[in-house]
């Protein structure tokens, strides 16, 4: 017989504030959209228990939040990383490490999805094509753009699942294609090139 083990939830304000402390501190600046994906939804903390830590975190200059056009960034400061330090052992284990776990995912997705867009095309003559833009994020032409046939819709989304599964290996696939036999482009490198952009 199977049994669930019980949901574990973070009433306290103080650990509240050390887990979005330890979050921060693990990934970095985070918006208040991407810290309630990781924490509230996954009913680590209750929605206004979150709202109210991050407002006192903030006026005890434990975060700093930036606003801009498209949401609300938290930034770790000192105080905050020495908090995450010292007292994240307080906060349960499975908490600590699905949290960080699920802020990295959520982050690293968000920012593929700024480096690259995926648009699938309906074509006049009959099936689609996977439109996929590298974008060049400091501005100028497109690193690369890909436009591959499919010839039907779910074909189409297959691709564009898979190409998401391992963006990397396609872009290092194309350029290695481009440049055999003089030098070729390593994952790092290619990393290198997308999150600098």
């Amino acid at each position: 017989m199977n049994f669930r083990a019980p949901k574990l939830t973070l009433y306290e304000d103080k650990e509240i504030q050390i887990l979005i402390a330890h979050l921060l501190r693990k990934v970095g600046c985070m918006s208040k959209e991407e810290l309630m994906r990781c924490t509230v939804d996954q009913e680590f903390v209750k929605y206004f228990d979150f709202h109210s830590c991050i407002m006192s975190m903030e006026e005890k200059k434990l975060i700093t939040v930036e606003k801009t056009a498209d949401c609300e960034l938290c930034h770790p400061t000192n105080q905050s990383n020495y908090l995450a330090i010292e007292l994240a052992y307080s906060i349960p284990l499975s908490i600590r490490e699905d949290a960080v776990y699920l802020a990295k995912k959520i982050t690293a997705h968000n920012h593929l999805e700024k480096a690259i867009k995926c648009e699938i095309i309906t074509l006049e003559q009959g099936g689609y094509h996977l439109y996929i833009r590298f974008i060049n994020e400091v501005g100028g032409a497109d690193l690369m753009e890909l436009k591959i046939y499919a010839p039907t819709l779910e074909a189409a989304q297959q691709m564009e699942r898979k190409f998401f599964d391992n963006p990397t290996g396609a872009y290092r696939g194309v350029l290695n294609s481009f440049i055999q036999g003089y030098l070729s482009v390593s994952e790092a490198e290619i990393r290198e090139i997308i999150e600098d952009n």
